[in-house]
């Protein structure tokens, strides 16, 4: 018998409390698994899983009767419109993460990393003046709440971290505004002339409130130094575009927090144990 080798993952998933697994899931297959978890302590019946769309049949209270469910498993939500599923065909997507931004209304969507107590992602958005918008400026300029473009992937509760690269005035290089999706995001087409961050002419949109104005930023000097952020890849990447880096924000807030008095209790944790 051939040796066993074993793969070693780079990077271990968010772990969970109070669920079946012990990790997020990385796949549909751990969708299913989280979701029997999920339907057992909510009172779901699971008559059926199936290759097949729909991928599941189940039953829930309603009215003081039962109603019929239909359910197709997707790791990221946004997979149902890819492998081409009919809408009316089916009445919930359960997924881990909710990131089809103009899903049908008909479609109830059950996001279970929200369910499970990791409800929000963090992004890393570079904004500088080299443009005549001057979006730097604009954000910095920002007291409460404004309407900003964010990663198509991104979902109210989200935290937004605005990274201000260098201006015509001189090098900047710092995360220094933090805002919070406090809003549905929105598609839309960007009109004539616009930018839009893909092929497709399309840009996401959603409202923002802002949580907190770093009166000492954190630099990409600091990141580059820190001992577990060091090596990341969008750090690497000397934060040029938009990057998902909730696995990180706990060593992010730590270094906000260390130079900023006062906006601990504003910046939420992962619940990750």
């Amino acid at each position: 018998m051939p040796p066993v080798t074993l793969v070693r993952m780079a990077t271990r998933p968010e772990r969970l409390s109070n669920a079946i697994m012990d990790a997020a899931p990385v796949n549909e297959m751990g969708v299913v698994c989280l979701f029997t978890d999920w339907a057992r302590k909510h009172g779901v019946r699971i008559e059926s899983i199936q290759s097949a769309f729909p991928d599941c049949i189940a039953w829930m209270k309603a009215g003081g009767r039962e109603r019929r469910v239909r359910i197709e498993f997707e790791f990221k939500s946004r997979n149902f419109r890819t492998h081409r599923h009919a809408a009316s065909q089916c009445d919930w997507i359960v997924c881990w993460e909710h990131d089809w931004a103009d899903c049908p209304a008909r479609l109830h969507v059950l996001e279970l990393r929200r369910e499970y107590g990791l409800g929000f992602n963090v992004w890393i958005q570079p904004v500088s003046d080299r443009t005549k918008e001057r979006y730097s400026s604009q954000i910095a300029k920002v007291e409460d709440s404004c309407n900003w473009t964010v990663a198509s992937q991104a979902h109210e509760g989200d935290l937004v971290l605005f990274y201000h690269s260098k201006s015509s005035t001189g090098p900047r290089c710092e995360i220094s505004d933090v805002f919070r999706v406090s809003g549905p995001v929105e598609v839309r087409r960007a009109g004539k002339r616009g930018f839009a961050w893909n092929a497709r002419e399309r840009e996401w949109c959603a409202d923002l409130t802002r949580v907190a104005r770093l009166t000492s930023p954190v630099t990409l000097a600091h990141l580059k130094s820190h001992r577990a952020l060091k090596d990341a890849s969008w750090i690497r990447n000397n934060l040029v575009s938009r990057a998902r880096v909730t696995v990180d924000w706990m060593f992010v807030r730590e270094l906000i927090v260390a130079r900023n008095s006062g906006v601990e209790k504003r910046l939420p944790r992962v619940t990750t144990s």
